[in-house]
């Protein structure tokens, strides 16, 4: 998919960094933005009541996202979204978006593309954890991103997988002893 969906989106785009560490999107906020992330890689994650916080997604560049609860319901996010690494985005209003597919069919497509693929991706994660065991989930993982165990910190990748630190450095000595 092209950036923001179609070339003419992008002059409505607005370029935003986001520093290493920084909260991108607040919990407790609506935030209603399509982004495209150019460089780095951001997180999503929840904190349970215990004050434990649990990954929900990793996005990277070259990927878009959005808040889905935020565009569509126009409700606060329970989610928070974080930097691991400098960011550079594109951001743009989905407002504009909506206004925007009024009158332009390929617009409307690409907008509706971009919520089956959203809508996917929740999808293959539930099932991810219905079906499969957590190694199953590393795996996955660092299939679709490999470099990523050099940029995330273990503890991100092991609440995203769902288990503890202790338990992800387990599998990967169980997947470096298949190897041999």
């Amino acid at each position: 998919m092209e950036p923001l969906g179609s070339f003419q989106m992008l002059p409505f785009a607005k370029p935003r960094m986001v520093a290493a560490s920084e909260i991108y999107i607040q919990q407790g906020k609506v935030f209603k933005k399509i982004f495209f992330i150019k460089k780095g890689i951001l997180r999503s994650y929840y904190i349970t009541e215990s004050g434990e916080e649990k990954t929900i997604f990793f996005r990277w560049e070259g990927q878009m996202a959005a808040v889905p609860e935020c565009i569509f319901d126009q409700e606060p996010t329970r989610q928070i979204w974080q930097a691991l690494e400098d960011c550079e985005l594109l951001e743009i209003d989905f407002d504009l978006v909506e206004k925007m597919s009024e009158n332009n069919f390929t617009l409307v497509r690409t907008r509706m593309g971009f919520a089956q693929k959203m809508l996917l991706e929740s999808l293959k994660r539930v099932e991810s954890f219905v079906l499969d065991k957590p190694e199953m989930r590393y795996q996955k993982l660092i299939a679709q991103k490999p470099e990523i165990i050099k940029r995330v910190a273990d503890k991100h990748i092991a609440s995203f997988i769902g288990v503890t630190p202790v338990s992800l450095s387990r599998i990967r000595k169980r997947l470096a002893s298949q190897k041999k």
